[in-house]
């Protein structure tokens, strides 16, 4: 029995309803970017005095302090806009799931945005100024050269993996609750999901101590093998109740 409104569409109907909300979800991007961009600059300094107090900024390209005034204002926004990313997503798988099915969706999906918000806190006041400040004890007396981009982007992508990383168990739990993977699904990929966190992370990262590196990797294996725990409890409850 199908979801009842589960209806027989082409591939290119469903290519185009994803693309009409994900423009939905661009729109809502730019707008945002746009507002936080204006007042970027004052958000970066005091972003920059609370993780490395008492230090300079330097930039050493033209167009670097604009680069990193954008991605420090897609951040903010990608914080923000997350719920409504999700919302719209959940929206577009939602004929295919069945009452149940969306009932636990939708309980999981206000819990989801609080731990994607817990990861980011965590990566923020606590991750980011303890890395730094223990980075710079290494510095030997001289005097740090801190470009605003590979400081800032270092900084970004850990908050932001904090708080992605944290969805992993979320993600698992559904997927496990409506039949796409089980248990057995997320143990066999374990390792091809390490491989690929740690060679995008070793790409996406400007930090050549290696300590983004370990941090972003530490923390994805955490909470993937947390997730192998929830989904056998999910298992367990469901044959309990089926």
């Amino acid at each position: 029995m199908k979801p009842p409104e589960d209806k027989e569409m082409p591939l290119q109907e469903h290519l185009a309803e994803l693309r009409r909300r994900l423009l939905r979800v661009f729109i809502v991007f730019v707008i945002g970017i746009a507002i936080v961009f204006r007042f970027s600059g004052r958000m970066i300094n005091d972003f920059w005095n609370y993780v490395l107090p008492n230090t300079k900024v330097y930039v050493v390209a033209p167009t670097e302090w604009f680069m990193v005034q954008l991605t420090f204002s897609f951040s903010v926004v990608f914080v923000a806009v997350y719920p409504y990313l999700v919302y719209e997503l959940y929206q577009f798988a939602k004929p295919g799931l069945y009452e149940h099915e969306r009932k636990f969706v939708k309980t999981f999906l206000p819990f989801s945005y609080i731990l994607f918000l817990v990861g980011v806190a965590l990566g923020l006041f606590v991750v980011v100024p303890k890395v730094f400040s223990v980075s710079m004890l290494f510095n030997m007396g001289a005097d740090p050269f801190l470009t605003a981009k590979k400081t800032l982007y270092s900084a970004l992508k850990i908050i932001l993996t904090f708080g992605l990383s944290f969805q992993i168990p979320v993600l698992a739990v559904i997927a496990v609750r409506v039949g796409l993977i089980d248990s057995k699904w997320l143990k066999s990929k374990r390792w091809i999901v390490y491989l690929a966190v740690f060679i995008l992370a070793t790409n996406l990262t400007l930090d050549i101590s290696g300590i983004s590196q370990i941090i972003v990797l530490s923390l994805v294996v955490v909470m993937y093998e947390f997730s192998i725990v929830l989904a056998r409890i999910m298992e367990k409850n469901i044959k309990g109740t089926g």
